[in-house]
């Protein structure tokens, strides 16, 4: 008897390691969570940055009629893709 009742408190123990454990892994995921989604607040904001600095880098390009012919090509890709993706939203905005 003497022998379950040491296994038994052994037993409790180590489930009250496990659940320490557990409840520091939950508060630490919390925290990590939290710090991604700050991460990627930022990383969305830089990215809108950049986005711009390359369509006034664009504009400045066109305005002194620096670009050559890839260029071009390029900048009328992007420009086709922002169309499209406008004509998404319209399409999205009329259903």
């Amino acid at each position: 008897m003497k022998e379950l009742d040491i296994q038994l408190k052994s037993l409790q123990n180590k489930l009250q390691l496990l659940l320490k454990q557990n409840q520091h892994l939950v508060k630490q995921h919390t925290a990590l969570q939290t710090e991604k989604e700050k991460l990627q607040v930022a990383l969305k904001e830089k990215t809108d940055i950049l986005q711009q600095l390359h369509q006034q880098i664009d504009i400045l390009k066109l305005t002194s009629n620096a670009l050559n012919d890839s260029e071009k090509k390029q900048l009328e890709k992007r420009i086709d893709t922002y169309l499209t993706e406008i004509e998404k939203c319209l399409t999205l905005l009329n259903a």
